[in-house]
């Protein structure tokens, strides 16, 4: 082992050479660190080159724990920006707010520092293969620089793991699987194959701490070698926080920076054991099983380097703060349209905690604080949508356009985020009126005659099947009657049905339509209500459907809990000449929804 370095458990202290472990102790099991003798490293220093050269992770070989540098693995990682957020920092009385995109690395998020330097490693100690386990973003990352070092890559990720990050992964060549299990129990997966088959073990590890010391390293030089007064930075595994903390040390202990600023770090309500730990003054976490949160890149419930970042917090006077799902997917929100940059829940968590904290009077106007933004948003893009509106559909006509500006339809999704489970009707209202002052109480919108008649029914409709109305159950009717007005002609229009189904045998449907001015009626058998239901639909309308519509998805969305939450069906059909539309109908009943979303959409193909 080169002599600037050597490896150390950091509970127990026990040496370990690096081809016994460069992962946790062989005697306590806890995780190992990486530690210098600067007296060897000093000379090594190019201070000039230090605090002149372009922004890189590579400016800054001389303090990793790296031999021989031409098997250096890079793809050209760090040197990303600090931006100051002036827009966030008016709104919250704080002046010298800054936000480090780590979004803007090769991969889209932070860990591209730490994979340098373990994957450079395993090159360096000649790995025949590299293994490991991440919630996704070290997938990605670490699947990237095996596929530039020629090293196969083998990764196992939780089961449910964001989409965007596995698309990554396995573009990149890994060989990936999923497990019905947390990040926990990955990693010990992948520790056990690390030992069955001689794969080099990339992770949460103190040479991925090494690269992660520069994210410290840069913050430092992009404020003019000066410490702000707070760092802000996620948890999950906590190699990234304790990285820029070591980071930090080193340059004060060279002698490179007067002071040191205090960390605070931050997670979700449903996955914080370090938060749980800090209250209770403790130097360790208890494992949190089955952490739960959008902010998927932190749902770790037994963080490896828990002592080491406790540590650090208590060491700098710090403190560990968290946020619930719906503050994080808010503050996502305005952190991208204040500022434009769009970074994942995780990746949102250290705005999130300054906004929290600010709001609670914590800091002074004039204070330096520096948001970790760890991920670039598209990582995770279906999270926002968890309380962003999908845009509306609209025929290729430029009075729907007009329509769109005019009524303000825009305004029905975007008021409708806020609020959505508030009950707005439990009884039947009184008038057309009642409804048209509710509207424009709830979405900022005026509807004439017609569509308060129309959401009228709607609503007594739900209130019919025992549904009381929430203003999201009001939101989609509104739609509804919005998106109906759009149709001039109606070739198919259900009257009523019946299903009568039992647990052993066939559903059965029987419907009444009035297709093509006639009125007819079906019965049908299905594998299940629905397919029953439209069945018997599809059986009416096939000797007089001369565009041959066919369903060709079918999807179906909750968006509240509880057995009375009202259902979304969204279908797509074609027909004969691929023209394709997209149809969405709402209701308390799963069959109703179904039935007129398919009308809607067979009658939006007819009027094109």
């Amino acid at each position: 082992m080169p002599k600037f370095y050597q490896l150390k458990c950091f509970l127990c202290h026990k040496k370990h050479q690096e081809k016994e472990s460069v992962t946790t102790c062989l005697r306590c099991g806890g995780p190992l660190e990486t530690y210098y003798d600067y007296k060897a490293i000093t000379p090594r220093l190019n201070l000039y080159a230090l605090k002149t050269a372009p922004l890189s992770a590579l400016k800054y070989m001389a303090l990793y724990p790296i031999d021989d540098f031409t098997n250096i693995v890079s793809l050209a990682e760090g040197g990303t920006p600090l931006i100051h957020a002036q827009n966030l920092g008016k709104s919250l009385g704080l002046n010298k707010l800054y936000i480090k995109n780590e979004g803007m690395n090769p991969t889209g998020c932070f860990k591209d520092r730490g994979t340098m330097v373990e994957v450079t490693k395993a090159k360096e100690m000649g790995a025949k293969a590299i293994c490991l386990a991440s919630t996704g973003n070290m997938a990605a990352s670490v699947a990237a620089y095996s596929s530039a070092a020629n090293i196969p890559c083998y990764v196992i990720v939780p089961e449910g793991t964001a989409l965007g990050k596995l698309s990554q992964t396995l573009t990149f060549g890994a060989r990936l699987v999923q497990v019905r299990s947390d990040y926990t129990c990955c990693a010990k997966l992948a520790e056990k194959m690390s030992k069955e088959f001689g794969y080099f073990l990339a992770g949460d590890y103190t040479f991925r701490t090494e690269g992660q010391k520069s994210e410290g390293y840069e913050i430092i030089e992009q404020l003019y070698w000066k410490a702000p007064d707070y760092i802000v930075c996620p948890i999950g595994c906590g190699t990234n926080f304790h990285g820029i903390a070591k980071g930090i040390n080193e340059l004060f202990n060279l002698g490179l920076i007067e002071r040191k600023p205090r960390l605070i770090g931050v997670q979700t309500v449903g996955a914080n054991p370090v938060v749980r730990a800090f209250r209770k003054k403790r130097k360790s976490c208890e494992i949190l099983k089955n952490p739960n949160t959008v902010a998927g890149a932190i749902a770790v419930g037994n963080p490896l380097d828990a002592a080491k970042i406790l540590q650090d917090i208590y060491d700098s006077k710090g403190l560990v703060t968290e946020v619930d799902d719906e503050f994080l997917l808010h503050c996502q929100q305005e952190q991208t349209r204040a500022e434009g940059i769009f970074a994942e829940p995780s990746g949102t968590l250290a705005y999130a905690a300054v906004k929290k904290l600010s709001l609670e009077g914590f800091f002074e106007p004039n204070e330096v604080i520096v948001c970790v933004a760890t991920g670039n948003g598209l990582k995770d893009p279906k999270a926002p949508l968890r309380i962003l509106p999908e845009p509306i559909s609209v025929d290729p006509r430029f009075e729907e356009i007009k329509r769109f500006i005019d009524q303000k339809l825009y305004l029905i999704r975007e008021s409708g985020q806020s609020d959505k489970a508030r009950l707005v009707f439990t009884k039947k209202p009184h008038s057309t009126k009642e409804i048209s002052t509710i509207i424009k109480k709830e979405f900022g919108m005026t509807t004439n005659g017609t569509v308060a008649k129309a959401v009228y029914a709607g609503v007594n409709d739900f209130l019919t099947k025992g549904k009381q109305i929430k203003k999201a159950d009001l939101q989609y009717i509104l739609e509804e009657v919005l998106d109906e007005t759009s149709l001039t002609h109606k070739v198919l229009e259900i009257k009523d049905f019946e299903i009568r189904t039992t647990l052993h045998n066939q559903a059965e449907a029987e419907i009444w339509v009035v297709a093509f001015g006639h009125e007819v009626h079906k019965k049908h058998k299905g594998v299940g209500p629905v397919d029953a239901a439209i069945s018997a639909l599809r059986e009416i309308i096939k000797d007089q459907d001369v565009l041959n519509v066919q369903l060709i998805d079918y999807e179906v969305q909750i968006d509240s809990s509880g057995v009375d939450a009202a259902v979304e069906v969204k279908m797509v059909l074609k027909d004969k000449k691929d023209n394709k539309v997209v149809a969405k109908t709402t209701s308390p009943d799963v069959i109703v929804a179904s039935l007129k979303s398919f009308e809607k959409g067979f009658n939006l193909l007819y009027s094109k």
